[in-house]
C-alpha cells in the first residue's frame, strides 16, 4: 500500500512538472501579442485586397497597349519579372489555400489555433507548405537579379530572401525556421499573408514602370474637374505632334536598325534612383570610348568620372537634368535625349552598430561592445554611408526617472557615454536622442530616438 502511494505521489509530481513545463514554453509571448497578430492579419488581407484592384486596372492597359510596350526594351523586361510574381502569387495563395483546408481538415479554425505551435507546423513542413514556397521565391529573387532591367525594390530585405537568417541574439537560423517554426500559428500565417501583400505591391511596381515607358501614370480624375493631378513628378510633357489623335494608329517614326552602340547604351544605362551627392552610375560594363565613338551632355552641368568601364556622375543639387547622348563615329549626331530625376537623400536610420542589435531590448555587454552607433541610407545597396554623425544626448531611465544624461560627438561612444553605460542595472532604459547627422547633399538631418531597455 505504502509503494502504491508513493507511484502516486511520484505521478502527480510528474504532472505538475509537465505543467509547469507548459506554462514556460508559452510565458515569453504574452497571450494579447499573439491575439493582436489576428486584427495584423486581417489588415493584410484587407490591404491586399485593395492592392489587387490596381494591379487588375494596370492590367487591363497593358493588355490594351501590348503591341506598344512591345517596342520597348525595359517595359519587355519589367513585364517578365511581373509575369513571374504572378507565378509567386499563385505559389503564395496555394500554401495559404493549403493551410486553411488543413485546419477545416482537422475540424479547427486559425481563430481556435491562433497560440498553438504543432498543427501549423506539421501543415508548412508538408511538400505544400513551405519547401514550396521557399524554392519559389529564392528562384523570383534569381530571376529578378538577372533581367536586364528591373526596379530597386525592398523584396528581398523585406521577406527576407537568404538562405540563413543571424537572429538579433546573434543565432543563425535557416530560412524556414526563422520565419515560420516553432511559431504560434498566430505568426506563421500573419507570415505567410505578409508575404503575400509584399509580392502583390511589387507587382504593381514593375507593372506601373512598364506602363511608365509608354507615358502613363497614375494619377486621380475627377469629372466635376478637368484637372488632372498625377502621381509622379516626373512626367513627360508631350507635344501637340506626340499625341496620338482619336482614331490614328501607333506607328514608328523611326525605321532606323539600331546598331550595338545604340544597344550597348540601352542595356548599360541607369536613370532610375538616382540620388544627389551620391557616386551615381551612369553607364556601367560599357566598353565604348567617350570622345571617340560616343559623347553624353548633361545638363545642368556635371562632370562625368570614368572607372574602368563605368561612367559614374555625383549630381550636387536634386531636380531634372536632361541627358543627351551623341554618336561621334562619324558624323556627330544626337542617338537620343532623356530627361532624368534626381532625388533628394532620404532620411537614414540609426542603430547600434552590430547585426544582432536590432531589438528594444539589449544587454549590458552587447552595449558597451558594440562601441558606436551607426547610421545607414537604405538605398542601391550602399555599402557605406554618404555622412557623418554628429552628436547625441545619451540618457540613462531609472525606476521612471532621467538619473543622469551626455552629450556624445561624433558615432564612438565617449569616456562620458561609457560612464552611463557602466551604471546601467536590469531593466533600466537607455535613450539616444537628438541624433544629428550630415550628409554628403550638405543637409543636416536629425534621427528618430532610439530607446533600449536592459536586460542583464
Amino acid at each position: 500500500m505504502a509503494e502504491g502511494q508513493v507511484d502516486v505521489k511520484r505521478y502527480q509530481i510528474i504532472s505538475l512538472l509537465y505543467i509547469v513545463f507548459i506554462c514556460f514554453s508559452v510565458i515569453n509571448i504574452k497571450i494579447s501579442v499573439l491575439d493582436s497578430n489576428i486584427y495584423t492579419i486581417k489588415s493584410l488581407q484587407s490591404l491586399h485586397k485593395e492592392e489587387l484592384k490596381k494591379v487588375d486596372i494596370s492590367n487591363k492597359i497593358i493588355v490594351d497597349n501590348y503591341d506598344t510596350l512591345n517596342k520597348s526594351l525595359k517595359a519587355l523586361s519589367y513585364l517578365k519579372i511581373r509575369t513571374r510574381l504572378i507565378k509567386s502569387s499563385k505559389v503564395i495563395e496555394d500554401v495559404l489555400e493549403h493551410v486553411d483546408d488543413e485546419f477545416g481538415r482537422n475540424k479547427t479554425t486559425l481563430f481556435k489555433q491562433f497560440n498553438s505551435k504543432n498543427l501549423i507546423e506539421d501543415i508548412l513542413k508538408s511538400k505544400k507548405g513551405i519547401p514550396k514556397l521557399e524554392k519559389d521565391l529564392f528562384d523570383l529573387s534569381d530571376f529578378i537579379k538577372k533581367s536586364p532591367y528591373k526596379l530597386q525594390t525592398s523584396l528581398d530585405s523585406l521577406i527576407p530572401i537568404q538562405k540563413e537568417i543571424t537572429t538579433i541574439k546573434g543565432k543563425v537560423e535557416a530560412w524556414d525556421y526563422y520565419l515560420f517554426m516553432h511559431k504560434p500559428t498566430a505568426i506563421s500565417y500573419m507570415q505567410l499573408e505578409r508575404i503575400k501583400l509584399l509580392i502583390a505591391k511589387t507587382q504593381l511596381l514593375y507593372q506601373e514602370a512598364a506602363l511608365a515607358e509608354i507615358g502613363y501614370l497614375p494619377t486621380y480624375f475627377s469629372q466635376f474637374n478637368p484637372k488632372l493631378y498625377v502621381l509622379k513628378a516626373n512626367v513627360k510633357d508631350y507635344k501637340e505632334d506626340e499625341i496620338i489623335k482619336p482614331g490614328q494608329k501607333v506607328i514608328s517614326v523611326n525605321d532606323e536598325v539600331f546598331d550595338d552602340l545604340f544597344k550597348k547604351i540601352l542595356a548599360s544605362l541607369h536613370t532610375e534612383n538616382i540620388f544627389v551627392g551620391l557616386n551615381n552610375t551612369l553607364l556601367s560594363d560599357f566598353s565604348f570610348m567617350m570622345g571617340k565613338d560616343f559623347e553624353v551632355d548633361i545638363l545642368p552641368k556635371v562632370n562625368i568620372i570614368k572607372s574602368n568601364n563605368d561612367y559614374r556622375v555625383v549630381f550636387k543639387k536634386t531636380g531634372e537634368y536632361k541627358l543627351r547622348f551623341y554618336d561621334m563615329r562619324k558624323e556627330p549626331k544626337v542617338l537620343f535625349v532623356k530627361n532624368i530625376m534626381v532625388n533628394a537623400l532620404p532620411d537614414p536610420i540609426v542603430k547600434i552598430k552590430g547585426d544582432n542589435l536590432n531589438n528594444y531590448a539589449i544587454s549590458i555587454k552587447d552595449l558597451i561592445s558594440a562601441e558606436r552607433l551607426e547610421a545607414k541610407l537604405q538605398i542601391n545597396n550602399l555599402s557605406y554611408f554618404p555622412g557623418r554623425i554628429n552628436s547625441y544626448k545619451v540618457i540613462r531611465i531609472h525606476n521612471g526617472k532621467e538619473e543622469e544624461s551626455v552629450i556624445n560627438y561624433g558615432e564612438l561612444f565617449q569616456s562620458p557615454t561609457q560612464k552611463v553605460m557602466g551604471s546601467l542595472v536590469k531593466n533600466d532604459l537607455i535613450i539616444f536622442d537628438n541624433l544629428n547627422m550630415s550628409l554628403v547633399d550638405g543637409s543636416t538631418r536629425i534621427a528618430a530616438p532610439i530607446v533600449y531597455k536592459i536586460t542583464n
